[in-house]
């Protein structure tokens, strides 16, 4: 299965970037190139069905474009013997497969379209409503936690700092507060007991 394919090799590619130095910016920039190749293949495998069929081709053409941006950081990153250079070859090696085997199921986009006729009133109601999300402004940590939302609905602040051992906790609640200000998020509850959800407009 893609999914479980692209996770695999992110957290691959996570415990080779772990031994960069720690504040080494090529770590950071790699990773966060890895979670976009998450992040856009879950879309344009229609994870999210408030994804409109144009934005999944285009996040079809951005995981193409981030996996050959990312071999050219492995490039710089076998050079700097951190780590054996044999690992960043493995990764490359299975970015590659990835690539070659990655095929969005977008016959769903289909049988979207014939609800879309069926259910007029409704149709014209929710695309007034939906906004989309300029995701090159986002980062690799708002990224993340929208992918983590995706995935599970809901989630309490301490329960997305897990997701972030490395991460200062008031980096990630500024991050989130980021995504509560862009109206991308919605908050429920308050205090211990508050949690988080994709605002259902995007």
């Amino acid at each position: 299965m893609q999914e479980e394919k692209i996770i695999r090799l992110t957290n691959a590619l996570y415990k080779v970037t772990g031994l960069f130095p720690k504040e080494e910016p090529l770590k950071f920039a790699i990773r966060k190139e890895a979670l976009d190749i998450l992040f856009f293949s879950n879309i344009a495998n229609g994870k999210s069905v408030l994804i409109a069929t144009d934005k999944r081709e285009e996040a079809t053409k951005k995981v193409f474009t981030k996996i050959e941006l990312l071999k050219t950081y492995f490039s710089i990153a076998k050079e700097q013997g951190w780590t054996d250079s044999e690992n960043f070859l493995i990764l490359e090696e299975q970015y590659n497969l990835f690539k070659e085997s990655f095929s969005p199921k977008i016959e769903k986009k289909e049988e979207k379209k014939e609800v879309v006729k069926e259910e007029k009133p409704l149709i014209k109601k929710e695309i007034k409503k939906s906004r989309s999300i300029n995701y090159e402004e986002l980062s690799a940590v708002q990224l993340k936690v929208l992918e983590m939302l995706q995935n599970r609905g809901q989630l309490k602040p301490n329960q997305i700092c897990d997701f972030f051992p490395e991460t200062n906790p008031r980096t990630i609640r500024r991050e989130l507060k980021g995504l509560k200000d862009l109206k991308i998020l919605l908050t429920t509850g308050g205090g211990k007991t508050i949690t988080y959800e994709i605002n259902q407009s995007y």
